[in-house]
């Protein structure tokens, strides 16, 4: 009894403080761990009332393998077809219009360079032609241009490798030491783990596009959360990986990828810049 009288007259003084502080939660929370400690979890939800229980997250993280196989290999995967999105029953010209903004965005965001006429008048023929987003980005970051950006001598900043630490920790389920990744420059970086995610967006292309889906969603809603001013669009700076797991789904997989390559570009070059 002595104990419960004890508990009643410290729930009176943390209630009082919880009206002054704008973090409530935090306080009943604190406070619901002290009192189970000392009468019991009954007690506590008698003189508290039941725990929240935890709400299950909107999207759930796939399981992300340590090793894939990697885009470039020769043998290529069994893909899962997609049945026909809205944007693959869009007249030419409209798919054209998209097209073209997608190589003028790819350009700034790997070589932070405007293209040439004569380069988006090329690569806009091959897309015209059959061919894919992620091959113009492939041929974009291992040509002459951008070996040569890969060569300038600048260390990357310490929020860039924070970032890049977070990312392959999260989204690749691989861990790098932070000696090796600051002997490369930020070109190198955003190359070398825009690759890596596309092996892994592969990976569950053969397999799972579900999983595809929802790596992709949790993706897009972290880096709106955590690095929104960097993004251009509403689109792209919206938090809920809900809204990003139905985009995915609604649009063809070269669209999902093309977007990942813009997203992550955009982010480590605006992280690059922050001062340290």
């Amino acid at each position: 009894m002595k104990k419960l009288t004890i508990v009643l007259g410290l729930l009176l003084a943390f209630n009082v403080l919880a009206q002054e502080v704008v973090s409530e939660p935090g306080w009943k929370a604190s406070l619901r761990s002290f009192v189970t400690r000392i009468v019991g979890e009954e007690w506590g939800n008698k003189l508290l009332g039941e725990a929240p229980k935890a709400e299950a997250p909107e999207v759930v993280m796939p399981t992300i393998p340590q090793q894939v196989k990697k885009a470039t290999d020769v043998e290529s995967y069994t893909k899962k077809l997609k049945d026909p999105t809205e944007y693959d029953r869009l007249p030419p010209e409209r798919k054209k219009q998209y097209d073209y903004k997608f190589v003028e965005e790819l350009f700034q965001v790997t070589r932070k360079s405007e293209p040439k006429d004569e380069d988006l008048s090329s690569w806009l023929n091959i897309l015209d032609q059959g061919g894919s987003r992620e091959g113009v980005y492939q041929a974009l970051v291992l040509d002459e241009v951008y070996n040569g950006l890969e060569s300038i001598e600048e260390k990357p900043t310490s929020k860039l490798l924070n970032f890049c630490l977070m990312f392959s920790q999260k989204f690749l389920n691989q861990t790098f030491k932070t000696e090796s990744l600051n002997q490369l420059n930020l070109y190198s970086l955003k190359r070398i783990f825009t690759e890596k995610g596309i092996d892994l967006m592969e990976y569950y292309e053969s397999r799972d596009l579900d999983s595809l889906y929802r790596w992709y969603a949790l993706f897009s809603a972290e880096l709106a959360k955590d690095y929104g001013p960097f993004l251009k669009t509403d689109l792209r700076k919206e938090t809920s990986a809900k809204y990003h797991y139905e985009w995915a789904k609604s649009m063809p997989i070269q669209h999902i990828k093309s977007e990942f390559i813009i997203k992550l570009h955009t982010v480590m070059n605006g992280l690059q810049l922050l001062n340290d």
